[in-house]
Protein backbone atom coordinates (compact mmCIF):
# COMPACT_ATOMS: atom_id res chain seq x y z
CA UNK A 1 0.00 0.00 0.00
CA UNK A 2 0.90 3.25 -1.10
CA UNK A 3 1.19 6.37 1.16
CA UNK A 4 -1.41 8.36 -0.80
CA UNK A 5 -3.93 4.99 -0.54
CA UNK A 6 -2.84 4.94 3.20
CA UNK A 7 -4.14 8.46 4.18
CA UNK A 8 -6.98 8.43 1.66
CA UNK A 9 -5.17 11.56 -0.24
CA UNK A 10 -4.35 13.88 2.42
CA UNK A 11 -0.92 12.31 2.87
CA UNK A 12 0.75 15.68 2.81
CA UNK A 13 -1.29 16.78 5.56
CA UNK A 14 -0.96 14.84 7.80
CA UNK A 15 2.19 12.73 7.34
CA UNK A 16 3.76 16.47 7.81
CA UNK A 17 1.69 17.36 11.20
CA UNK A 18 2.70 13.32 12.41
CA UNK A 19 6.42 14.08 11.79
CA UNK A 20 6.35 17.58 13.66
CA UNK A 21 4.40 15.88 16.76
CA UNK A 22 6.62 12.79 17.20
CA UNK A 23 9.68 15.00 17.04
CA UNK A 24 8.23 17.62 19.98
CA UNK A 25 7.49 14.13 21.71
CA UNK A 26 10.16 13.55 24.54
CA UNK A 27 11.39 9.89 25.44
CA UNK A 28 8.06 8.86 23.20
CA UNK A 29 7.62 7.29 19.65
CA UNK A 30 4.47 7.72 18.03
CA UNK A 31 3.00 4.61 15.14
CA UNK A 32 -0.19 4.72 13.18
CA UNK A 33 -1.85 1.74 12.18
CA UNK A 34 -4.47 1.55 9.26
CA UNK A 35 -7.23 -0.90 11.01
CA UNK A 36 -8.89 -1.73 7.64
CA UNK A 37 -5.28 -2.73 5.90
CA UNK A 38 -3.39 -3.43 9.04
CA UNK A 39 -0.55 -0.70 7.29
CA UNK A 40 1.78 0.82 10.16
CA UNK A 41 2.31 4.50 9.47
CA UNK A 42 6.17 4.38 11.06
CA UNK A 43 7.72 8.23 11.11
CA UNK A 44 11.35 8.44 11.38
CA UNK A 45 12.00 9.64 14.67
CA UNK A 46 10.57 5.98 15.49
CA UNK A 47 12.11 4.16 13.28
CA UNK A 48 15.57 5.74 13.65
CA UNK A 49 14.77 4.05 17.53
CA UNK A 50 14.21 0.74 16.71
CA UNK A 51 16.58 0.72 13.47
CA UNK A 52 14.28 0.13 10.99
CA UNK A 53 13.39 2.03 7.81
CA UNK A 54 10.64 4.48 8.02
CA UNK A 55 7.51 4.44 6.10
CA UNK A 56 4.39 2.14 5.51
CA UNK A 57 4.52 -1.35 6.61
CA UNK A 58 2.15 -4.09 6.65
CA UNK A 59 1.84 -6.07 10.15
CA UNK A 60 4.58 -4.24 12.18
CA UNK A 61 3.64 -5.15 15.61
CA UNK A 62 4.57 -9.13 14.46
CA UNK A 63 7.91 -7.43 13.40
CA UNK A 64 8.01 -5.25 16.86
CA UNK A 65 7.98 -8.76 18.79
CA UNK A 66 11.67 -9.05 17.99
CA UNK A 67 12.45 -5.96 19.75
CA UNK A 68 10.25 -7.16 22.85
CA UNK A 69 11.48 -9.46 26.13
CA UNK A 70 11.36 -12.95 25.71
CA UNK A 71 9.64 -12.79 28.90
CA UNK A 72 6.87 -10.64 27.92
CA UNK A 73 6.14 -11.74 24.51
CA UNK A 74 3.13 -13.87 25.57
CA UNK A 75 1.77 -10.88 27.21
CA UNK A 76 2.64 -8.77 24.26
CA UNK A 77 0.74 -10.92 21.66
CA UNK A 78 -2.02 -11.32 24.21
CA UNK A 79 -2.90 -7.79 24.36
CA UNK A 80 -2.06 -6.77 20.87
CA UNK A 81 -4.54 -9.07 19.40
CA UNK A 82 -6.97 -7.40 21.34
CA UNK A 83 -5.67 -3.85 20.87
CA UNK A 84 -5.62 -4.17 16.80
CA UNK A 85 -9.47 -5.12 17.02
CA UNK A 86 -9.94 -2.23 18.88
CA UNK A 87 -10.63 -3.80 22.25
CA UNK A 88 -9.10 -3.25 25.83
CA UNK A 89 -7.40 0.11 24.61
CA UNK A 90 -7.46 1.89 28.46
CA UNK A 91 -5.90 -1.14 30.18
CA UNK A 92 -2.46 -0.36 31.65
CA UNK A 93 0.32 -2.52 29.38
CA UNK A 94 3.48 -2.08 29.96
CA UNK A 95 6.37 -4.22 28.18
CA UNK A 96 10.22 -4.22 28.12
CA UNK A 97 11.23 -2.71 24.81
CA UNK A 98 15.19 -3.46 23.49
CA UNK A 99 16.97 -0.12 22.85
CA UNK A 100 20.16 -1.08 21.24
CA UNK A 101 21.80 -3.85 24.25
CA UNK A 102 19.42 -3.42 26.81
CA UNK A 103 15.93 -3.59 27.53
CA UNK A 104 13.85 -0.22 29.15
CA UNK A 105 10.05 -0.59 30.22
CA UNK A 106 7.27 1.10 27.61
CA UNK A 107 4.10 1.89 28.21
CA UNK A 108 1.97 1.31 25.38
CA UNK A 109 -0.90 4.21 25.05
CA UNK A 110 -3.82 3.78 22.70
CA UNK A 111 -7.03 5.15 20.83
CA UNK A 112 -8.82 5.40 17.74
CA UNK A 113 -9.82 7.93 15.06
CA UNK A 114 -12.33 7.33 12.57
CA UNK A 115 -11.97 9.33 9.29
CA UNK A 116 -14.07 8.72 6.01
CA UNK A 117 -14.72 5.30 6.86
CA UNK A 118 -10.95 4.21 7.55
CA UNK A 119 -10.26 3.56 11.29
CA UNK A 120 -6.66 5.06 12.56
CA UNK A 121 -5.25 2.73 15.71
CA UNK A 122 -3.24 6.09 17.40
CA UNK A 123 -0.14 4.45 19.19
CA UNK A 124 2.12 6.05 21.67
CA UNK A 125 5.01 3.99 23.53
CA UNK A 126 6.60 6.23 26.23
CA UNK A 127 10.10 5.24 27.50
CA UNK A 128 9.36 4.90 31.48
CA UNK A 129 13.00 4.21 32.03
CA UNK A 130 13.82 8.04 31.34
CA UNK A 131 13.52 10.94 34.28
CA UNK A 132 11.36 13.69 33.93
CA UNK A 133 12.98 17.22 33.23
CA UNK A 134 10.82 18.41 35.69
CA UNK A 135 11.07 17.35 39.81
CA UNK A 136 7.65 16.15 40.96
CA UNK A 137 8.46 16.90 44.50
CA UNK A 138 9.62 20.82 44.08
CA UNK A 139 8.52 21.53 40.99
CA UNK A 140 11.80 22.67 40.06
CA UNK A 141 13.87 20.99 36.88
CA UNK A 142 15.34 17.69 37.88
CA UNK A 143 18.48 15.69 37.68
CA UNK A 144 17.79 15.14 33.63
CA UNK A 145 17.52 18.11 33.01
CA UNK A 146 20.77 19.42 34.67
CA UNK A 147 22.79 17.11 32.65
CA UNK A 148 21.16 18.19 29.61
CA UNK A 149 22.23 21.57 29.70
CA UNK A 150 25.14 20.87 31.17
CA UNK A 151 25.90 18.92 28.61
CA UNK A 152 25.02 21.80 25.97
CA UNK A 153 27.35 24.17 27.68
CA UNK A 154 29.91 21.70 27.78
CA UNK A 155 29.49 21.46 24.02
CA UNK A 156 28.83 25.11 23.16
CA UNK A 157 31.80 26.33 25.83
CA UNK A 158 30.00 29.00 26.91
CA UNK A 159 30.69 30.58 30.01
CA UNK A 160 28.14 28.89 33.02
CA UNK A 161 29.11 28.62 36.69
CA UNK A 162 27.71 25.78 38.20
CA UNK A 163 26.69 25.81 41.94
CA UNK A 164 25.54 22.94 44.17
CA UNK A 165 24.24 23.68 47.68
CA UNK A 166 23.63 21.37 50.48
CA UNK A 167 21.15 22.35 53.41
CA UNK A 168 22.45 21.09 56.87
CA UNK A 169 21.05 18.91 59.40
CA UNK A 170 17.99 17.81 56.60
CA UNK A 171 18.65 13.64 57.59
CA UNK A 172 18.10 15.22 61.29
CA UNK A 173 15.03 17.27 60.20
CA UNK A 174 13.64 14.12 58.43
CA UNK A 175 14.28 11.70 61.62
CA UNK A 176 12.80 14.07 64.30
CA UNK A 177 9.56 15.14 61.71
CA UNK A 178 9.06 12.40 59.72
CA UNK A 179 9.36 12.15 56.02
CA UNK A 180 6.18 13.75 54.74
CA UNK A 181 7.08 17.21 56.78
CA UNK A 182 10.81 17.04 54.95
CA UNK A 183 8.94 16.82 51.69
CA UNK A 184 7.12 19.79 52.82
CA UNK A 185 10.26 21.48 53.81
CA UNK A 186 12.12 21.12 50.64
CA UNK A 187 8.85 22.52 48.33
CA UNK A 188 8.89 24.98 50.89
CA UNK A 189 12.69 25.70 50.07
CA UNK A 190 11.93 25.00 46.44
CA UNK A 191 9.46 27.52 46.27
CA UNK A 192 12.03 30.38 47.58
CA UNK A 193 14.52 29.45 44.75
CA UNK A 194 11.90 29.35 42.05
CA UNK A 195 12.00 33.48 42.18
CA UNK A 196 15.65 33.34 41.80
CA UNK A 197 14.70 32.03 38.18
CA UNK A 198 15.20 34.56 35.65
CA UNK A 199 16.64 33.65 31.28
CA UNK A 200 19.86 33.30 32.67
CA UNK A 201 19.44 31.43 36.27
CA UNK A 202 18.25 28.04 36.54
CA UNK A 203 17.54 25.96 39.60
CA UNK A 204 17.69 22.27 39.71
CA UNK A 205 16.37 20.01 42.14
CA UNK A 206 18.90 16.74 42.30
CA UNK A 207 18.75 12.89 43.33
CA UNK A 208 20.24 13.38 46.19
CA UNK A 209 18.21 16.28 47.37
CA UNK A 210 20.76 18.96 46.84
CA UNK A 211 19.74 21.99 44.79
CA UNK A 212 22.03 23.27 41.69
CA UNK A 213 21.85 26.59 39.99
CA UNK A 214 23.30 27.40 36.72
CA UNK A 215 24.36 31.20 36.24
CA UNK A 216 24.68 31.90 31.94
CA UNK A 217 27.78 33.83 31.27
CA UNK A 218 28.49 34.37 35.47
CA UNK A 219 31.82 34.89 36.83
CA UNK A 220 33.06 34.41 40.28
CA UNK A 221 31.73 37.67 41.66
CA UNK A 222 28.44 37.16 40.52
CA UNK A 223 28.09 33.69 41.73
CA UNK A 224 28.95 35.09 45.30
CA UNK A 225 26.25 37.56 45.00
CA UNK A 226 24.04 35.10 44.20
CA UNK A 227 24.33 33.07 47.03
CA UNK A 228 24.19 36.10 49.24
CA UNK A 229 20.81 35.28 48.97
CA UNK A 230 21.01 32.63 51.18
CA UNK A 231 21.50 34.13 54.39
CA UNK A 232 17.51 35.58 54.10
CA UNK A 233 16.79 31.89 53.09
CA UNK A 234 18.58 30.60 56.03
CA UNK A 235 16.38 32.84 57.88
CA UNK A 236 12.92 32.66 56.95
CA UNK A 237 11.51 29.23 56.64
CA UNK A 238 8.82 28.47 58.52
CA UNK A 239 6.14 25.41 58.33
CA UNK A 240 3.27 24.76 60.37
CA UNK A 241 4.74 27.13 63.17
CA UNK A 242 7.78 26.21 63.08
CA UNK A 243 10.75 28.58 62.15
CA UNK A 244 14.21 26.90 61.04
CA UNK A 245 17.08 28.57 60.81
CA UNK A 246 19.08 26.69 57.99
CA UNK A 247 22.55 26.22 57.41
CA UNK A 248 23.76 25.77 53.74
CA UNK A 249 26.99 24.44 52.16
CA UNK A 250 27.75 25.45 48.80
CA UNK A 251 29.93 24.61 45.71
CA UNK A 252 31.09 26.20 42.74
CA UNK A 253 32.91 25.48 39.46
CA UNK A 254 33.37 27.32 36.74
CA UNK A 255 33.03 26.25 32.83
CA UNK A 256 34.24 28.00 29.94
CA UNK A 257 35.56 26.11 26.97
CA UNK A 258 35.19 23.19 29.34
CA UNK A 259 36.85 19.86 28.02
CA UNK A 260 35.56 17.39 30.22
CA UNK A 261 32.03 15.34 30.30
CA UNK A 262 28.97 15.98 32.65
CA UNK A 263 29.72 13.30 35.27
CA UNK A 264 32.80 14.97 35.93
CA UNK A 265 31.20 18.68 36.85
CA UNK A 266 28.96 16.68 39.06
CA UNK A 267 31.77 14.45 40.80
CA UNK A 268 33.60 17.55 41.21
CA UNK A 269 30.30 19.30 43.00
CA UNK A 270 30.20 16.60 45.33
CA UNK A 271 34.00 16.30 46.11
CA UNK A 272 33.74 20.34 46.81
CA UNK A 273 30.56 19.87 48.96
CA UNK A 274 32.07 16.87 50.99
CA UNK A 275 35.03 18.90 51.87
CA UNK A 276 33.04 22.00 52.70
CA UNK A 277 31.05 19.91 54.99
CA UNK A 278 33.92 18.42 56.44
CA UNK A 279 35.47 21.61 57.13
CA UNK A 280 32.15 23.41 58.44
CA UNK A 281 32.76 26.11 55.95
CA UNK A 282 29.45 27.50 54.88
CA UNK A 283 30.70 29.49 52.57
CA UNK A 284 31.06 29.33 48.31
CA UNK A 285 33.77 27.37 48.08
CA UNK A 286 34.95 27.18 44.13
CA UNK A 287 36.28 23.27 42.79
CA UNK A 288 39.39 25.37 41.24
CA UNK A 289 40.20 26.54 45.43
CA UNK A 290 40.20 22.94 46.61
CA UNK A 291 42.63 21.60 43.68
CA UNK A 292 45.38 24.86 44.79
CA UNK A 293 45.03 23.31 48.46
CA UNK A 294 45.63 19.48 46.76
CA UNK A 295 49.14 20.49 45.25
CA UNK A 296 47.76 21.51 42.01
CA UNK A 297 46.58 17.95 41.09
CA UNK A 298 43.75 17.50 38.35
CA UNK A 299 40.67 15.40 39.72
CA UNK A 300 39.43 15.60 36.70
CA UNK A 301 41.56 11.85 37.20
CA UNK A 302 37.89 10.88 39.49
CA UNK A 303 36.20 10.22 36.15
CA UNK A 304 38.64 7.26 34.98
CA UNK A 305 38.50 6.06 38.66
CA UNK A 306 34.65 5.91 38.47
CA UNK A 307 35.15 4.04 34.98
CA UNK A 308 37.81 1.98 36.46
CA UNK A 309 35.13 0.67 39.07
CA UNK A 310 32.65 0.15 36.18
CA UNK A 311 35.27 -1.22 34.13
CA UNK A 312 35.90 -4.24 36.51
CA UNK A 313 37.90 -2.13 39.13
CA UNK A 314 40.52 -2.20 36.51
CA UNK A 315 43.56 -0.55 37.75
CA UNK A 316 42.90 -1.12 41.41
CA UNK A 317 45.06 -3.61 43.58
CA UNK A 318 45.02 -4.17 47.21
CA UNK A 319 48.57 -3.90 49.27
CA UNK A 320 48.60 -5.20 52.84
CA UNK A 321 49.80 -3.33 56.16
CA UNK A 322 50.98 -6.34 58.90
CA UNK A 323 49.35 -5.99 62.11
CA UNK A 324 51.89 -7.19 64.97
CA UNK A 325 51.43 -8.46 68.73
CA UNK A 326 52.38 -5.24 71.00
CA UNK A 327 54.01 -7.15 73.18
CA UNK A 328 56.25 -9.59 70.68
CA UNK A 329 56.07 -7.43 67.72
CA UNK A 330 55.38 -10.48 65.84
CA UNK A 331 52.48 -10.38 62.60
CA UNK A 332 49.32 -11.06 63.56
CA UNK A 333 47.21 -10.02 61.02
CA UNK A 334 47.09 -7.46 58.13
CA UNK A 335 44.73 -4.67 56.88
CA UNK A 336 43.69 -4.58 53.48
CA UNK A 337 44.58 -1.27 51.65
CA UNK A 338 42.83 -0.61 48.25
CA UNK A 339 45.39 0.91 45.83
CA UNK A 340 45.18 2.66 42.10
CA UNK A 341 47.31 2.46 39.34
CA UNK A 342 47.11 4.08 35.42
CA UNK A 343 49.22 5.62 32.87
CA UNK A 344 49.05 8.70 32.53
CA UNK A 345 48.36 9.41 36.30
CA UNK A 346 50.31 6.45 37.88
CA UNK A 347 49.98 5.73 41.17
CA UNK A 348 47.67 8.15 43.29
CA UNK A 349 47.65 8.50 46.89
CA UNK A 350 43.67 6.59 48.46
CA UNK A 351 43.83 9.87 50.52
CA UNK A 352 42.76 12.07 46.94
CA UNK A 353 39.59 9.43 45.99
CA UNK A 354 38.49 7.67 48.33
CA UNK A 355 37.04 10.37 50.13
CA UNK A 356 34.57 10.87 47.04
CA UNK A 357 34.29 7.42 45.94
CA UNK A 358 32.56 6.49 49.26
CA UNK A 359 29.98 8.66 48.44
CA UNK A 360 29.39 7.22 45.20
CA UNK A 361 27.09 4.59 44.87
CA UNK A 362 29.93 2.27 42.95
CA UNK A 363 31.81 2.20 46.29
CA UNK A 364 29.70 -1.04 46.73
CA UNK A 365 31.43 -2.68 43.75
CA UNK A 366 34.51 -1.37 44.76
CA UNK A 367 34.51 -2.86 48.64
CA UNK A 368 33.53 -5.86 47.57
CA UNK A 369 36.26 -6.37 44.71
CA UNK A 370 39.31 -5.66 47.74
CA UNK A 371 37.13 -7.71 50.19
CA UNK A 372 37.58 -10.69 47.49
CA UNK A 373 41.01 -9.99 46.50
CA UNK A 374 41.64 -9.70 50.24
CA UNK A 375 40.15 -12.82 51.23
CA UNK A 376 41.58 -14.67 47.98
CA UNK A 377 45.14 -13.91 49.64
CA UNK A 378 44.26 -14.49 52.79
CA UNK A 379 43.96 -17.88 51.97
CA UNK A 380 47.52 -18.42 51.21
CA UNK A 381 48.49 -16.16 53.98
CA UNK A 382 46.99 -18.56 56.85
CA UNK A 383 48.39 -21.55 55.22
CA UNK A 384 51.82 -20.15 56.15
CA UNK A 385 50.36 -18.97 59.82
CA UNK A 386 47.46 -20.75 61.21
CA UNK A 387 46.14 -17.70 63.40
CA UNK A 388 46.81 -14.85 60.64
CA UNK A 389 43.71 -12.32 60.30
CA UNK A 390 42.72 -9.88 57.78
CA UNK A 391 41.12 -6.81 58.19
CA UNK A 392 38.80 -5.31 55.38
CA UNK A 393 37.46 -1.60 55.52
CA UNK A 394 33.81 -1.83 54.51
CA UNK A 395 31.50 1.34 53.47
CA UNK A 396 28.38 2.43 53.84
CA UNK A 397 26.99 1.71 50.63
CA UNK A 398 27.85 -1.92 51.43
CA UNK A 399 26.11 -2.34 54.73
CA UNK A 400 23.09 -0.35 53.69
CA UNK A 401 22.71 -3.37 51.22
CA UNK A 402 21.26 -6.54 52.51
CA UNK A 403 22.94 -8.48 49.38
CA UNK A 404 26.57 -7.46 50.83
CA UNK A 405 25.58 -10.34 53.45
CA UNK A 406 25.76 -12.86 51.29
CA UNK A 407 28.23 -11.17 49.17
CA UNK A 408 30.75 -11.94 52.43
CA UNK A 409 29.27 -15.29 53.05
CA UNK A 410 29.75 -16.06 49.61
CA UNK A 411 33.47 -15.47 49.35
CA UNK A 412 34.24 -17.13 52.39
CA UNK A 413 33.16 -20.41 51.01
CA UNK A 414 34.23 -19.75 47.69
CA UNK A 415 37.99 -18.96 49.13
CA UNK A 416 37.35 -21.79 52.13
CA UNK A 417 38.59 -18.92 54.75
CA UNK A 418 37.58 -19.22 58.54
CA UNK A 419 34.91 -16.30 58.89
CA UNK A 420 36.46 -15.85 62.72
CA UNK A 421 39.68 -14.52 60.72
CA UNK A 422 38.32 -11.81 59.27
CA UNK A 423 37.64 -8.81 60.83
CA UNK A 424 35.27 -5.92 59.00
CA UNK A 425 36.56 -2.36 60.02
CA UNK A 426 33.64 0.30 60.03
CA UNK A 427 34.54 3.64 59.33
CA UNK A 428 33.19 6.89 60.49
CA UNK A 429 32.05 7.54 57.62
CA UNK A 430 29.39 5.25 58.29
CA UNK A 431 28.09 7.78 60.38
CA UNK A 432 25.19 8.69 57.54
CA UNK A 433 23.90 5.11 58.59
CA UNK A 434 20.98 4.75 61.46
CA UNK A 435 22.49 2.91 64.40
CA UNK A 436 20.20 0.35 64.23
CA UNK A 437 20.88 -0.70 60.70
CA UNK A 438 24.59 -1.30 61.40
CA UNK A 439 23.59 -3.55 64.37
CA UNK A 440 21.49 -5.46 62.44
CA UNK A 441 24.05 -5.97 59.59
CA UNK A 442 26.95 -6.50 62.56
CA UNK A 443 24.79 -9.01 64.50
CA UNK A 444 23.90 -10.88 61.25
CA UNK A 445 27.13 -11.58 60.36
CA UNK A 446 29.19 -12.24 64.06
CA UNK A 447 26.59 -15.60 64.11
CA UNK A 448 28.78 -16.77 61.87
CA UNK A 449 31.77 -15.75 63.60
CA UNK A 450 32.72 -12.39 61.58
CA UNK A 451 34.90 -10.23 63.53
CA UNK A 452 33.66 -5.99 63.73
CA UNK A 453 36.45 -3.34 64.32
CA UNK A 454 35.41 0.20 64.51
CA UNK A 455 38.20 2.12 62.38
CA UNK A 456 39.63 5.74 63.42
CA UNK A 457 38.32 5.79 66.86
CA UNK A 458 37.78 8.74 68.76
CA UNK A 459 38.25 11.20 65.20
CA UNK A 460 34.74 11.87 64.76
CA UNK A 461 30.77 11.45 67.10
CA UNK A 462 30.05 8.56 65.16
CA UNK A 463 33.12 6.10 66.44
CA UNK A 464 31.29 6.40 70.04
CA UNK A 465 27.46 6.09 69.36
CA UNK A 466 28.23 3.20 67.27
CA UNK A 467 30.91 1.44 69.72
CA UNK A 468 27.71 2.36 72.17
CA UNK A 469 25.33 1.26 70.29
CA UNK A 470 26.51 -1.89 68.28
CA UNK A 471 28.72 -4.53 70.04
CA UNK A 472 32.27 -4.15 68.14
CA UNK A 473 35.11 -6.78 69.06
CA UNK A 474 38.36 -4.13 68.52
CA UNK A 475 38.86 -0.67 68.32
CA UNK A 476 41.14 0.68 66.63
CA UNK A 477 43.05 3.93 67.62
CA UNK A 478 43.42 6.89 64.95
CA UNK A 479 46.86 7.74 64.39
CA UNK A 480 46.27 11.17 64.84
CA UNK A 481 46.03 10.43 68.69
CA UNK A 482 49.80 8.89 68.55
CA UNK A 483 51.67 11.36 66.91
CA UNK A 484 53.59 13.51 69.37
CA UNK A 485 52.19 11.61 72.19
CA UNK A 486 55.82 11.18 73.61
CA UNK A 487 55.43 14.88 74.77
CA UNK A 488 51.55 15.44 75.54
CA UNK A 489 50.33 14.08 78.95
CA UNK A 490 46.65 14.61 77.39
CA UNK A 491 46.98 12.41 74.59
CA UNK A 492 48.47 10.01 77.10
CA UNK A 493 45.69 10.25 78.95
CA UNK A 494 43.11 9.60 76.54
CA UNK A 495 44.86 6.75 74.57
CA UNK A 496 45.50 5.17 77.82
CA UNK A 497 41.33 5.21 78.58
CA UNK A 498 40.81 4.39 75.44
CA UNK A 499 42.60 1.10 75.90
CA UNK A 500 40.96 0.53 79.19
CA UNK A 501 37.74 0.99 77.67
CA UNK A 502 38.38 -1.48 75.00
CA UNK A 503 39.78 -4.00 77.68
CA UNK A 504 36.72 -3.64 80.08
CA UNK A 505 34.44 -4.48 77.62
CA UNK A 506 35.85 -7.28 76.28
CA UNK A 507 37.17 -5.73 73.12
CA UNK A 508 40.59 -6.20 71.54
CA UNK A 509 42.77 -2.66 71.02
CA UNK A 510 45.06 -1.70 68.29
CA UNK A 511 47.16 1.62 68.07
CA UNK A 512 47.79 2.65 64.59
CA UNK A 513 50.70 4.72 64.01
CA UNK A 514 53.58 2.94 65.60
CA UNK A 515 56.33 5.05 63.65
CA UNK A 516 59.48 4.17 65.40
CA UNK A 517 61.01 1.93 68.53
CA UNK A 518 60.75 4.58 70.95
CA UNK A 519 57.10 4.82 70.19
CA UNK A 520 56.51 1.06 70.58
CA UNK A 521 58.73 0.97 73.56
CA UNK A 522 56.24 3.31 75.42
CA UNK A 523 53.15 2.60 74.07
CA UNK A 524 53.52 -0.89 75.60
CA UNK A 525 52.89 -0.09 78.58
CA UNK A 526 49.51 1.09 77.83
CA UNK A 527 48.00 -2.47 77.29
CA UNK A 528 46.86 -2.85 73.39
CA UNK A 529 46.53 -5.85 72.00
CA UNK A 530 47.80 -5.03 68.55
CA UNK A 531 50.37 -2.12 67.34
CA UNK A 532 50.43 -1.02 63.33
CA UNK A 533 52.69 1.67 61.71
CA UNK A 534 55.91 1.87 59.67
CA UNK A 535 58.02 0.71 62.01
CA UNK A 536 56.98 -2.86 61.33
CA UNK A 537 56.22 -2.24 57.66
CA UNK A 538 54.56 -0.21 54.97
CA UNK A 539 51.78 -1.60 52.96
CA UNK A 540 52.67 -4.08 50.65
CA UNK A 541 52.18 -6.65 48.09
CA UNK A 542 51.15 -10.46 48.17
CA UNK A 543 54.19 -11.57 47.80
CA UNK A 544 56.16 -9.16 50.00
CA UNK A 545 53.87 -10.37 52.63
CA UNK A 546 54.33 -14.08 52.42
CA UNK A 547 57.80 -13.52 52.70
CA UNK A 548 57.50 -11.23 55.67
CA UNK A 549 55.08 -14.55 57.13
CA UNK A 550 57.61 -17.04 56.01
CA UNK A 551 60.71 -15.23 58.16
CA UNK A 552 58.49 -15.09 60.88
CA UNK A 553 57.88 -18.48 60.45
CA UNK A 554 61.83 -19.54 59.61
CA UNK A 555 62.50 -17.48 62.62
CA UNK A 556 60.81 -19.11 65.01
CA UNK A 557 61.79 -22.80 63.78
CA UNK A 558 65.64 -21.73 64.36
CA UNK A 559 64.79 -19.71 67.65
CA UNK A 560 62.86 -23.39 68.90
Amino acid sequence: MGEQEFWNGKERFFSDIINRVNDLLSDAYLLITNRNSHVTMIPEKTAAFFEMQAGYVKDFYQILLDHVHPDDRPEYLQAMEKRLLGQKLSDELYIRLKNKDHYDMFGFFMSVVKEDGNEYLLHILVNQNVIPEIDALTDLYGQKKFEKDVEGYIRTGRKVAVLEVEIDHMADINILYGANYTDRLQREIAHHFIYMMDENKAVYHMNNSNCAFILRDADRVDAGIFLEVRKNLEKNITLNGRHFELKLYAAGLMLENYSGETMTVQSKLEYTLEKAHSARNHKLVFFNDIVKTNGGVNLDFMKIIHQSVLGGCDGFYVEYQPIVTSEGGKIAGAEALVRWKKEPYGAVPPGLFIDWIEDNPCMYDLGNYVLAEALKNSAEFIKINPDFFINVNVSAKQLEQKSFRDVVLSLLKENDYPPNHLCLEITERCRQLPIDVINEEVCFLQQYGIHFAMDDYGTGNASSSIVLGVPMNEIKIDMSFIKGILNNEKQQMLVKNIVNFARSTNMKSCIEGVEDKSLQDYLRSFGATWFQGYYYSKPVGEEQLKKLLLEEMYNKKDAS
